[in-house]
């Protein structure tokens, strides 16, 4: 059985529910985080050598990497219809999403997050808070744009590039910060409205 290997607060959430929109079976191996350093306990060195969250177990391997484990899980299980087929004009919008959520999304929001703890200086002051404000300000105004007139972010059916950008969408809601942002907050809506989405968030907690 697939065992995701889930860390609280983290990004194995969407893990959780990408498991649930496609019906499969599974457990979750659940890790709390080191108080003093708030990263990765460590135990879960014992299972794979970049411990870091989320991993998924199957069998004897290891899975590492959002966007791999997506993309193991689905085509070694199936993907119940959430991935576009390449001929499919919404095959390459599919495609920029599945990997901005891990690429360029992730780099303003983590570079706020070294900032917002005082790495680079008092919070707010230095030059990478400046451009963790610029990055997250464009980001946000990518994905409000992309959203405009159109349901979900690859064409007008819910795929899995949904469900991995559902995690950055939610960042904005809870930094405080998507209230200026119409098509974000309704986008937000509908992918909390899934069940899948609540059966996920109430077994990750």
């Amino acid at each position: 059985m697939l065992s995701v290997i889930h860390l609280e607060n983290s990004r194995s959430d969407r893990v959780i529910w990408l498991l649930e929109e496609l019906g499969l079976d599974y457990e979750i191996e659940t890790y709390q985080r080191d108080p003093e350093t708030q990263r990765a306990p460590a135990e879960m060195k014992a299972l794979h050598p970049y411990a870091k969250s989320p991993m998924l177990r199957d069998g004897d391997r290891i899975q590492i990497e959002s966007g791999a484990i997506f993309e193991y899980v689905m085509g070694r299980y199936g993907d119940a219809g959430l991935v576009p087929k390449p001929e499919d004009p919404d095959w390459p919008d599919y495609l920029v999403w599945m990997h901005f959520a891990e690429g360029s999304a992730m780099l303003p929001i983590l570079l706020d997050h070294f900032q917002a703890a005082g790495l680079a200086g008092p919070p707010g002051t230095s030059t990478l808070a400046q451009m963790a404000r610029g990055g997250m300000d464009e980001l946000y105004a990518f994905v409000e744009s992309s959203l405009e007139g159109r349901a979900w972010l690859a064409g007008d059916r819910f795929t899995a590039a949904d469900v991995i950008m559902g995690w950055v969408v939610e960042v904005v809601d809870q930094r405080g910060e998507i209230e200026p942002y119409p098509n974000m907050q309704r986008y937000l809506a509908a992918l909390r409205a899934r069940p899948a989405y609540q059966r996920a968030k109430e077994k990750a907690s």
